[in-house]
């Protein structure tokens, strides 16, 4: 027995060493090393052999189960940031909803503008970030918001803010460091909009899609199909994450040089964690991680497969208040929509 508990004591520094090796390595900027971000998909697997560790360690030596917390404690972090656990607050006066939604261009359904429309009336929806718009077909859409602003400004296909209070500035923002042209470096913009209760720099931002179609993710029925398919998505992951690189740090910069606290919104193809995630959190806060609720995974082909990622974000400077963040269990888009509650800062205690 003694021999047993050696070896699995050797086993069990090896599980969190991995652990420790994989959290360490997915805060690697990935246009260095492409593909590492994949890291914080794969941390989640590691959950259980740690839980059936701690439990075993509990039993027979407590001491050595502080490994598996440390293993679960950084597991939990970028778990937290993906699934939902708070409850829903109450509607609170001057309450401001902003919500971030990839409408892939209204293909999804036939009348998906004129749905989209009625639903972010039907929820109250004050400013509505988009990426991959196709302008020509957000009529029924745009009719519900009297401020509007598309980038790049004179293409069909962009990103856009819409908005029912007041755009006092704007400008499209472009991904400078990309080689390539086009959308993947033009999907970017700010707005600084007037709120009831503070003017707040609204970012959109769309980074690099991985390329993968539905189809890319169905069923397998060999080991060869099974090799064949995953090295195809993991060289289209690769090549998408060095872009993801190079966008993340023209969006630290973008945030670090607002004049007005920020609101920052998007389709960010990767799940929260990782080196730009992390690089985020020391401006920003995530209100998903403590106030997020509702339905779980906002791209809706992998949570069909039971892969609920969070890959859409709204992250906001200190100073303002959210007091929930959501995913809206609608079929416009194969993304859901994200949607954060705002509300004015609540008073300050009163002295006896």
């Amino acid at each position: 027995m003694k021999k047993r508990l050696v070896l699995l004591h050797w086993l069990n520094l090896a599980l969190t060493g991995v652990t420790l090796a994989m959290a360490m390595g997915s805060l690697i900027p990935s246009q260095y090393i492409p593909g590492i971000s994949v890291l914080v998909l794969l941390l989640p697997l590691l959950v259980i052999p740690h839980v059936v560790a701690f439990l075993f360690w509990i039993r027979f030596n407590p001491r050595k189960s502080s490994t598996n917390f440390l293993g679960l404690a950084i597991i939990a972090f970028p778990l937290m940031a993906q699934w939902p656990y708070a409850r829903a607050e109450e509607i609170s006066e001057g309450e401001v909803k902003i919500a971030t939604y990839n409408v892939r261009a209204f293909y999804q359904t036939s009348g998906a503008a004129q749905a989209i429309g009625n639903w972010t009336q039907q929820q109250s929806i004050d400013i509505l970030c988009m990426q991959e718009i196709r302008r020509s077909a957000a009529a029924p859409l745009a009719k519900h918001y009297p401020y509007r602003i598309y980038a790049p400004r004179n293409k069909n296909y962009s990103v856009a803010i819409y908005s029912k209070y007041p755009i006092i500035n704007h400008s499209p923002l472009e991904y400078t460091s990309l080689s390539t042209k086009g959308y993947a470096r033009t999907s970017a913009q700010y707005a600084d909009i007037v709120l009831p209760f503070d003017t707040v720099r609204v970012l959109n931002v769309h980074l690099s899609s991985t390329g993968l179609q539905d189809q890319d993710m169905d069923a397998v029925h060999s080991k060869d199909e099974l090799l064949e398919t995953g090295q195809f998505v993991l060289s289209k992951l690769a090549a998408s994450d060095r872009n993801r690189g190079l966008q993340a740090n023209h969006i630290i910069e973008w945030v670090k040089e607002s004049p007005h606290p920020v609101v920052l919104s998007g389709d960010f193809n990767g799940v929260p964690g990782g080196n730009l995630y992390c690089r985020l959190l020391q401006h920003l806060r995530d209100p998903y991680i403590l106030d997020g609720y509702g339905t779980m995974g906002s791209f809706e082909p992998l949570a069909r497969r039971g892969l609920f990622f969070k890959i859409d974000w709204t992250m906001h400077s200190a100073n303002l208040h959210s007091k929930g963040q959501y995913i809206e269990n609608i079929n416009l888009s194969d993304h859901r929509p994200l949607v954060t509650r705002f509300s004015p800062e609540p008073p300050a205690p009163q002295g006896d």
